[in-house]
């Protein structure tokens, strides 16, 4: 037996091995070790005599699911090897064969999935000066493929790995040990990576063995046989895992970049999409979003989220079905209803398509099948193009359908040989043989009665359990009534159990009978099950029309419900919003509307103000409308005029990248250089601080040539939220800058934040009234004060010294340069101020301190580095 262990161990040295021992599975060895800590199993040992005991651990049967998900999630691959039913012939033992090997992006059983969740396998080839990608959905069979080219090829295969998030990574042992991925390895921690050896022309032969076509020139990758490459290696690793000749792929779709409003992952988690920055899903875009009704239909919504379109027409037909149903509240309602109560229409066609699927699942899918004459007919009844092109074919599977609901019971068991699968009618000789089953159940009835009358034992029992079949019961105080002729079969503590050679007789008739009647029920549920399969790829098609349905009723729910406008996707360089909201806040009790505009005149909002003011806020508003204008989404908005955006890119925040030694500063500016070299006039920028983390002048150096890279090279629509207020004065010496500001008031003097953004600088960002409201002490606040008003009188008085200065001519055309060159002649030519050097440390802290920003954890900690400045006074 251990002799078969080790042989399946060698063949799959990578995994843990569950290797099934009659009704349990049991592990051996580091496998035992591993499964103990993991599952928290007991760590026992075979052969415990020997000089060396081999560990082991075990579970039942009916565990293996559960402890399948624990290892997956562990980050474990597991292959199960099962018990033959039957001795080979000259064997002694029965033999394990592996079945299965499970890894976290081949998943497609239910039970191992979450349901509004993907689990994606990618593939990676490299070639040349190229590389392909191929993404496919286990649970589905849906693929995608993309390219790409170039020097930059692995920063953009960086942002689409990171935006699909596969589960597993599969590449050839030769491109896994490429430098540049094993540099991206290092940024997927969530995700596997796996090695499959696939030669190139192979990988292209299976692909056209798995679609079934001869050749592959319907799938528009003639230019892209990398992306076809990694597809074929992706499908044959599939194979490989679940022991199959092929896997039930769909066609292949492939991605452009120019189909897309393309996300990277920094914008991704900035703007909250799919998760908060806290890792939460409540809180996020989606989670405000979800009006689904269908599993298949929330995984759509959250590809639809990360994927807008960027093409106007495209954008235009989604947002007109958007309308057509949000107009109309009984077609919405009865397109919910409809749709509610729905399983998994995609992931039962590939169980289908695999031959898994239980009775349970073959009813539920024509319970599915049979609401789509209601879902047709509403979306005919819409008269909307989208809807009724999407409707197209939802009927087609009546006659499966029917064959199923006149076949199955209407609740059958989850077991497929536990009988009780068919209705009566279906199979003469299956209401035969359950005529004889129950007449033989009510035989033994009639015997326990006909037992207690005679022998006067009223506890008498005729019972059956697996163990030892059919037998008679008699208590302790009865036993002196057992007739001679009864065998004595198991004694118990409270009385005895007996068999008669009748009891016997009909057991095995009953048996007999029982066993066949199962059987048969099996091979004819066997029969529909092949019948219907022939069908999987029709059903999944259903499925993918049924889930853009759900969604678009789910844009057009939310849209009625919060009253949302439907958006004009116009103009190359224009959002105009009238009382934009932001789409998860707007919720909140005093939520402020804000108006943006920017448009060919004014691309650049330069965006001055306090802390807490909500210039974050202004900023995510945008950036999220714009997302659910191209996602085929109204917007939380008044009126919406949007020019088509083709890349979203932030810089919100920052922390230490610990692991590379990267310091806050270094993180900030490689997201910058990031933003610099792939932002094109059509993208969209949101700057939240730029130049923190050094000193005053770098900071403010490296923001003002930031700002005027962007007005002059590249010209993307920019939002840039600073507190360099000498940035300002840029407005009409870089194209396109214009100064906005969130709005504050001083009452008794207190502030009081209004969250309204109004075109104007604002000259202070109100550091250290901030500081104020954050609980700093009142001798810190008032000397800080003091300090403020000092340096910005030596300030003040450098650029009145500047004026027409050589200096300030020779730096450049704006006017500002004077505020460097006075300042540096200054510190040449005149005595330094008298203010202590840990006093000035102390004013560009709280300058620099971002209150809103922080933790109480953070405030604490920075209250304390404040006293320590000031005790580390001279």
């Amino acid at each position: 037996m251990m002799d078969q262990f080790f042989d399946l161990k060698e063949q799959h040295p990578d995994t843990i091995l569950f290797f099934r021992m009659g009704d349990f599975y049991e592990l051996f060895h580091e496998d035992a070790e591993v499964a103990a800590e993991v599952l928290g199993l007991s760590l026992t040992s075979r052969d415990k005599n020997a000089e060396q005991p081999i560990p082991m651990a075990g579970f039942p049967w009916h565990g293996l699911e559960e402890h399948l998900r624990t290892m997956l999630r562990a980050g474990y691959k597991v292959t199960v090897a099962e018990q033959e039913e039957e001795l080979r012939e000259g064997a002694k033992l029965l033999e394990r064969v592996a079945t299965r090997v499970y890894t976290p992006g081949s998943l497609y059983e239910e039970g191992l999935l979450d349901a509004d969740e993907q689990s994606l396998l990618a593939a990676v080839v490299l070639g040349g000066e190229g590389l392909g990608l191929s993404v496919i959905d286990a649970s589905t069979g849906r693929a995608w493929a993309s390219t790409h080219h170039g020097p930059d090829r692995f920063i953009r295969l960086q942002d689409d790995l990171q935006r699909w998030q596969p589960s597993e990574l599969v590449l050839s042992p030769s491109d896994a040990g490429d430098e540049h991925m094993g540099r991206l390895f290092l940024l997927l921690e969530g995700t596997m990576i796996s090695q499959h050896n696939l030669s190139p022309t192979k990988r292209d032969e299976r692909l056209r063995d798995m679609l079934n076509v001869a050749d592959l020139g319907h799938l528009d990758l003639d230019n892209a046989p990398l992306a076809l490459s990694a597809t074929g290696l992706a499908a044959d690793y599939l194979a490989t895992v679940h022991m199959r000749k092929d896997v039930p792929l769909q066609d292949v779709e492939m991605v452009e970049e120019t189909g897309h409003l393309l996300l990277d992952q920094t914008t991704l988690r900035n703007l909250e999409l799919t998760s908060t920055l806290a890792g939460e899903y409540d809180g996020s875009l989606l989670s405000s979003l979800n009006r689904c009704r269908t599993a298949m239909g929330r995984r759509l919504l959250k590809t639809w989220l990360l994927q807008p379109l960027a093409d106007p027409t495209a954008i235009e037909t989604r947002h007109k079905a958007v309308g057509t149903l949000a107009r109309s509240a009984r077609r919405l309602d009865g397109l919910r209803t409809s749709l509610k109560g729905i399983r998994d229409m995609e992931r039962l066609a590939t169980q289908l398509a695999y031959q898994r699927s239980n009775a349970r699942d073959l009813v539920a899918t024509a319970h599915a099948l049979e609401r789509m004459p209601a879902i047709t007919q509403w979306c005919l009844d819409s008269q909307d193009a989208l809807l009724m092109h999407l409707s197209k074919d939802l009927s087609s599977l009546g006659e499966m359908t029917s064959m199923i609901q006149a076949t199955l019971a209407d609740a059958p068991p989850l077991g497929l040989r536990d009988g009780g699968l068919l209705k009566s009618g279906v199979d003469e000789e299956v209401d035969e043989l359950r005529a004889a089953t129950g007449e033989g159940k009510a035989w033994f009835s009639n015997l326990e009665r006909q037992l207690r009358e005679e022998l006067g034992i009223p506890s008498l029992k005729v019972k059956n359990n697996r163990q030892i079949g059919w037998f008679i019961e008699v208590t302790q105080s009865h036993l002196d009534k057992v007739p001679e002729d009864w065998r004595r079969k198991q004694q118990l503590t409270n009385g005895s159990r007996y068999t008669t050679e009748a009891l016997v007789e009909r057991d095995d008739l009953l048996l007999s009978a029982d066993s066949k009647l199962k059987e048969l029920e099996y091979r004819r549920f066997l029969e529909l099950r092949a019948y219907c399969a022939q069908h999987a790829t029709a059903l999944a098609e259903i499925a993918r029309r049924v889930a853009a349905i759900d969604v678009l009723q789910c844009f057009a729910s939310v849209s009625r419900e919060r009253q949302w406008t439907k958006p004009e996707m116009k103009g190359k360089n224009i959002i105009q919003l009238e009382d934009a909201r932001h789409p998860v806040l707007e919720v909140q009790q005093g939520y402020v509307p804000n108006a943006v505009s920017i448009n060919n005149k004014r691309t650049f909002l330069l965006i001055t103000g306090p802390n807490m003011g909500g210039k974050s806020t202004y900023l995510r508003t945008v950036a999220l409308v714009t997302i659910l204008a191209q996602a085929g989404c109204f917007v939380p908005a008044k009126q919406a005029k949007i020019g088509i955006v083709d890349r979203i890119f932030t810089r919100v925040g920052a922390s230490d990248d610990l692991k590379r030694g990267r310091s806050t500063f270094m993180m900030e500016m490689i997201e910058v250089a990031h933003i610099l070299k792939r932002a094109t006039s059509q993208s969209l920028l949101l700057l939240d601080e730029i130049g923190r983390g050094t000193s005053t002048f770098d900071g403010l150096s490296i923001a003002w040539s930031v700002t005027e890279d962007i007005c002059s090279r590249i010209g993307a629509r920019t939002l840039f939220a600073t507190h360099y207020h000498q940035l300002i004065g840029l407005e009409g010496e870089v194209p396109g800058l214009c100064n906005v500001h969130v709005q504050v008031a001083q009452v008794d003097g207190q502030l009081r934040f209004l969250h309204t953004v109004a075109d104007g600088p604002c000259d202070d960002s109100y550091g250290v009234q901030v500081a104020a409201l954050a609980g700093l002490p009142r001798n810190v606040v008032e000397r800080a004060t003091d300090l403020l008003a000092f340096l910005e009188q030596q300030a003040d008085g450098a650029k009145a010294g500047e004026q027409g200065t050589p200096q300030s001519r020779q730096l450049g055309q704006s006017s500002l340069m004077g505020y460097f060159a006075a300042a540096a002649m200054k510190a040449d030519e005149e005595p330094q101020p008298t203010v202590p050097k840990h006093i000035e440390d102390l004013v560009e802290q709280l300058n620099a301190m971002q209150v809103d920003e922080l933790t109480p954890r953070q405030a604490l900690d920075a209250l304390y580095g404040l006293k320590t400045t000031l005790e580390g006074g001279p």
